[in-house]
Order: C-alpha cells, then structure tokens, then sequence
C-alpha cells in the first residue's frame, strides 16, 4: 500500500500552469484509502472494512472529445470492482473492464448541445473496489461536460519539434490504460517531427503508426524512427549532409554540389546505424508496429517523423533502387552532357498522422523527477520549474485564488510569479508543456510534498479569463 493511502487525510491536488500574461489552474481531491469511517462519517461495523474514499476526475468536450478513459483503480491495490450505479448516465455511458473506466459522451442528444461555449455539467458514477483482505474503497468518479465546441482537443503536436532537442514528450500507455493516440502533420516534404518518452528498463515498448481505427490507417506516407537517446547524442547525425552531385558526362567532374539531409536519405547512407532501434518503413511491407526490447537501465528513446523517399527501381516505387535518383543536367557547349542528382519525397502527404506507444513495464514516472511540479497542500501553492511554452522555458509559481464559486465550476488560480530561464530547450519526458494549438497544458508528474502522492494531469486553457479546467487527472501507482 502506497503511503498517500494512509488513514482519513484528505489531499488536494491543486494542477496549475501558465503561459505569457495568463493564469491557470485546477483542483482535485482525494481522500486515500484507510481509514475505517465511511463518506457519511459513520463507522462500518459490517464484515467488510471500508478502507477509504477515493475521487477520480475526467473531462469530455461537446463536438470535440467525445470519450475519456483511465486506470479505474486510480493505483489502489485492489482485486475486483463492483459498479454502484446505472452505466448509464444523464450524458453519456460509462464502461469498465480489464481495470480500465471508459466514458462516451451522448454528443447529439439535445441537453449536451444545449450547453453554451462557458457552461460545464458534471455527473457522478460510483464503485467499490474490494481488496484481498475483504477491506473495500468507495470510489467516486465525476465526469466533468464541456460547452466548448471551439477547442480541438486532439493530443497533436507542439510546433516547433524539427530537432531532437525540440521533441515532444509522450507519457507511454501499458496494457491497462493505453497510451494516448499523438497526432501531427508534416507540413513539408522536408518537415520532421520528434517525440521523446522514457522506460525504467526490464521491458518491451510498443510502438505503433497509424493503428487500426485512425484516420491514417490506410496511408504509407510516412516513416517512424526510433533512436537511443544516448547513442543519439554520442554520435548525432541531425547535422550532417550527403552531396547531390552535377557532373560531366565526359569527365565525371563534379561542376557544383547540392547538399541535402532529409532523414530517410541519411537513414539509408548508413548516418543511423549507431542510434536507430526500430524503424517503420513503409516502402518494406505492411508492418505498422515496431517493438523495442529495454534492458535493465532506465533510458529515453526519441521517436522521429518523415516522409519516404522515391527510389530508382524499376517499380518506380519507394521499394526497391537508389533513393538518390540521376536526371539529365543543363549541356555544356564542350561536352555530350551533364547529369544531376536529386531526391523526392514520395509518397508525400500533409494529411495528419497518428501514432501511439505502450509499454510492458513500470510507469517511468512513479520515479521521481527533477522536473516535476511540486505541489504544497498547506500553503495551497505549486512550484513548475520548468515550462515550455512558445520554445522558452519559464519557472512559474501559482497560488490559488479563493472565491465564491459553483460545485461544477473547477477552482481558479493564479501566477504568483514567473522566470524566464536562460537556458536552452531540451527534450525531456518530464517536462510541463503548453500547447497554443488546442491550449492544452501538460504536467507530466504532479508530486504532493506532504504525502509523495503522483499525478499526471492535462488541463485546458480558457485564454480569455484566464482560467484553466480540469481535464484528467490520474494517480501515478508507485
């Protein structure tokens, strides 16, 4: 048993985060399995002990986010689940199987798009988690609905991710709660994206591009690297270059050289060998997943976006020949010609991509980071230290704002104070990131100092008052 679960303290989980000139924030709260007094205060003298009380938070959004889903047991050890109500709701349906609350909003029923752009509405399911010992954890699970059809609440991209540096974190699913679907565009042919994620080690991580279900599932525009992060940055190949030649026909004499580093030339000129773990390649079969076995250490992996090139087969396809192709070059009065090379991307598409990762082990973020935002329940303040938003990198102090409001509204904090840091970005998994596409914000790992209690949070920014919702929260099992 965890040691946030200890007998009747309540914990209040205050998730906050900013970007230039706003404030936001959230609160959940949590009251961890052990004590012996059941929600109405009264004790339990029946054969089963009630252990606690347990809130659980999710968030859906009219026409955008149609479903939510998460770890029903929210990290209590437990060994069965009994539902206490109807399955389905005023909004929506609930189902739980395999450990896993899987929420789907009735969006076309009339009373969900009744709600205006500013309106929230909530309902409650509870269920009862059994323990080995027979003790039992009354659990609350409240589903917040969004009036807001203007948000996109699609998990995509933070812009710019062109170098590793840059990367995106991506907190893995595993067999209970599978990770969440990553979404981007590759606006170019050139265009690269790069995403990084972590593993303790002692594991299998599944990746997979464009999976069943998706609307990308029946394109092959593009290919998934997956590179060590280590070996990336002992023998980096970002930076380099091969030569696309214009010679002589006559001689072979180079008249100029193009120098050209799109990742699928490099990736077959041998610059990757040294980093590269898996790859998805959809010039070589059908295959859409690629596993990576870790060994004992903990490590990040970088995953990296592109496009395929065309090849010089006779298929004229990406499958087969020299991705390096040869064209006729403007003739020179003293010889029977020139030759140039060059590449092209094929096939190309600027059509979205989706791509997700589950891994087999531990919850790398039960460990805990240097990174995480720390959350004082007492003083009712929270320390980020270090935000991405807009490619900087901010320390921000938050304090909750205390006023009147409705049960359904979420609380409403505060900057207390925010630092520019001098420091250049680097991709870590860890790290809090806003997103101004869909002005979601992400903290990764949300450590209470009085109890070592972890969360993962996502929360949506309302830029015009300031504001920031609750969009899930989920305990972290350590």
């Amino acid at each position: 048993m965890n040691e946030w679960m200890k007998a009747g303290r309540v914990l209040m989980l205050v998730c906050m985060l900013t970007g230039l000139n706003a404030a936001f924030a959230s609160t959940m709260s949590i009251r961890p399995p052990g004590s012996s007094t059941s929600p109405d205060g009264s004790s339990d003298s029946g054969v089963a002990q009630v252990a606690g009380t347990l809130e659980l938070v999710a968030t859906v959004i009219k026409n955008e986010k149609l479903e939510v889903s998460g770890n029903a047991f929210g990290g209590v050890d437990a060994s069965s689940l009994t539902l206490l109500d109807s399955p389905a709701g005023t909004y929506g349906l609930l189902d739980i199987s395999n450990g896993v609350y899987r929420y789907v909003l009735r969006n076309d029923a009339q009373h969900v798009q009744a709600l205006g752009p500013n309106e929230v509405a909530q309902e409650v399911f509870n269920y009862q988690l059994t323990h080995a010992s027979g003790a039992r954890t009354d659990v609350k699970l409240t589903i917040f609905i969004l009036g807001n059809p203007s948000v996109s609440f699609d998990n995509v991209e933070i812009e710019f991710n062109d170098r590793s540096s840059d990367a995106n974190p991506i907190h893995a699913g595993n067999s209970q709660q599978p990770g969440q679907i990553m979404r981007g565009q590759l606006s170019a042919s050139s265009d690269q994206d790069w995403f990084i994620f972590n593993s303790l080690g002692n594991e299998i991580i599944n990746i997979a591009l464009c999976p069943e279900g998706t609307s990308c599932m029946d394109e092959n525009s593009w290919v998934l690297y997956v590179f060590d992060a280590d070996q990336l940055a002992q023998h980096p190949h970002e930076d380099k270059t091969y030569p696309l030649r214009w010679y002589s026909n006559d001689t072979f004499e180079t008249l100029a050289v193009a120098h050209a580093n799109h990742p699928y030339l490099l990736y077959n000129k041998g610059f990757m060998q040294r980093s590269l773990v898996g790859i998805i390649d959809p010039c070589f079969g059908n295959r859409r997943t690629v596993d990576i076995g870790v060994g004992p250490q903990p490590k990040n992996y970088l995953v990296l976006i592109s496009s395929p090139l065309l090849r010089d087969g006779e298929d004229k396809d990406c499958a087969n020949g020299d991705v390096v192709l040869k064209r006729d070059g403007p003739k020179l009065d003293t010889d029977n010609g020139t030759t140039e090379e060059y590449i092209v991307a094929y096939p190309y598409s600027d059509d979205q991509y989706s791509f997700s990762v589950t891994r087999t082990g531990a919850d790398p973020f039960a460990v805990l980071s240097p990174l995480s935002t720390q959350f004082d329940a007492v003083g009712r303040r929270a320390s980020v230290p270090m935000l991405r938003a807009n490619n900087q990198l901010y320390a921000v102090e938050l304090e909750q704002v205390v006023t009147a409001q409705s049960a359904e509204a979420p609380a409403t904090f505060a900057i207390q104070s925010t630092r520019l840091l001098d420091a250049a970005a680097t991709a870590d998994p860890y790290q809090a990131t806003y997103n101004p596409v869909n002005q979601i914000v992400k903290l990764p790992q949300v450590a209470d100092t009085q109890t070592g209690a972890l969360f993962s949070v996502e929360l949506l920014l309302h830029p015009g008052n300031g504001t920031l919702t609750l969009l899930k929260a989920e305990p972290i099992p350590q």
